[in-house]
């Protein structure tokens, strides 16, 4: 499943203020077969960067702590424009607080850091994949 034509299509907008955290998302959508990536060192950029598309994003993968605005802040503003947008958190944040917190938002799905590939392509795939 994870190297189906369907997920070789998807387009996907990085977002995190950690270079090295983007690479190792990079790497692992790149090992899936996902080539079309788009990264955005904050949320501002990424905001500009989905207004500026000519193509859709399929999926959002997001750090929490970014300097400006927030991760939540940023799927706030995402979710308004498109709902149906698949959000992926990634954080440091593991407490039950924010576990909730990124819950009552709507966030549909959440990875603790340190990102281990396995979950993030499992993540991936499942966010991707559920309409197809």
């Amino acid at each position: 499943m994870m190297n189906t034509p369907a997920l070789q299509d998807k387009r996907v907008l990085i977002v995190d203020d950690d270079e090295p955290t983007r690479s190792l998302v990079r790497r692992v959508l790149k090992r899936m077969k996902i080539a079309n990536l788009q990264e955005a060192a904050g949320a501002e950029q990424a905001i500009a960067c989905l207004n500026e598309s000519s193509e859709d994003i399929d999926l959002v993968i997001c750090d929490w702590n970014m300097p400006g605005m927030s991760g939540i802040e940023l799927f706030d503003r995402v979710h308004a424009l498109r709902p149906e947008l698949p959000f992926l958190m990634l954080t440091g944040r593991g407490d039950a607080t924010s576990v909730i917190a990124a819950k009552k938002a709507g966030i549909p799905a959440y990875i603790v850091k340190p990102i281990f590939p396995q979950e993030l392509k499992t993540k991936v795939s499942f966010l991707l994949m559920k309409d197809a």
